[in-house]
């Protein structure tokens, strides 16, 4: 969707080519690889009733650690 406000005519603009409009060629052009996908953290809590539910520490409490811990279980029993 175009904002209106902020949408800016091109009439009567010359166009050129790409290369050259940035002061550029492209023998001068480095490529760098993208950089790797950060490292997840390690699981340091596990659900005893389901190994498969685990969790960082990171981010917001799941589910299945709530409901644990309102039920009046502590974190440090999770631990791994």
């Amino acid at each position: 969707m175009i904002d209106k406000k902020r949408a800016v005519s091109t009439r009567g603009v010359k166009k050129t080519k790409e290369p050259e409009r940035a002061g550029r060629t492209l023998n001068s052009i480095q490529f760098v690889t993208q950089a790797q996908k950060a490292p997840k953290g390690e699981p340091r809590y596990r659900d005893p009733a389901n190994p498969f539910n685990t969790w960082s520490g990171r981010g917001k409490r799941p589910d299945w650690l709530r409901a644990y811990l309102e039920q009046g279980a502590q974190l440090s029993d999770f631990e791994i």
